[in-house]
């Protein structure tokens, strides 16, 4: 558990993001992070106060999108290579944050990397389809059915602990292949 330890230092994962900022690191506001199966406290996050909650979405929503699709393809496809770079350590921190063991924390960074892939295929596709969900070896026999609209507001998303990488990429890549804001607030236990 060491090397998720200095991971976390070497990577900054101690700050959040407003507007493409790191904000919060140091300060007396924080969240303790702990393995829940050994019970080791793997480090702190920022707790964000108020104001810097409406900050993120008052910056959110004066932004006006300008990305085409091929940009927000090249995005998407760039975070699968480097989720397949490095998926080691990013299942040692799931494995560490969620208490996941290590098969069920490589599957899961697996399947975020399958669906950034499927989020940039689909960002180059027209707008309005069907399609099945057992593309690759992590999906299951189902359809989910898409319509793009561009919204006026910001997405807001809250994720549970359950799946913590999965759950965001499902919330981001959307929001990131339509072209929308987005506030996220992962949970706590694994932010």
């Amino acid at each position: 558990m060491p090397q998720v330890e200095q991971f976390i230092q070497d990577h900054q994962l101690d700050a959040m993001r407003i507007g493409g900022r790191k904000v919060g690191a140091g300060r007396d506001r924080f969240i303790e992070v702990f393995n829940p199966y050994t019970e080791q406290r793997l480090g702190t996050v920022p707790k964000a106060t108020l104001e810097e909650v409406r900050e993120a979405y008052a910056i959110a929503h004066a932004y006006k999108p300008k990305l085409s699709r091929f940009d927000r393809a090249a995005i998407l496809n760039k975070a699968a290579a480097l989720v397949r770079e490095h998926l080691d350590d990013i299942a040692n921190l799931i494995s560490a944050e969620a208490g996941l063991c290590w098969k069920d924390a490589v599957y899961e960074a697996g399947r975020v990397s399958d669906v950034l892939l499927f989020g940039a295929q689909e960002v180059l596709k027209d707008d309005g389809q069907i399609f099945s969900c057992d593309l690759t070896h992590h999906g299951k026999q189902r359809r989910v059915y898409t319509q793009r609209a561009p919204l006026l507001g910001v997405i807001t998303a809250i994720t549970p602990f359950n799946h913590p990488m999965n759950q965001v990429a499902h919330k981001v890549i959307p929001s990131v292949a339509t072209n929308n804001r987005m506030v996220l607030k992962p949970s706590e236990k694994v932010p």
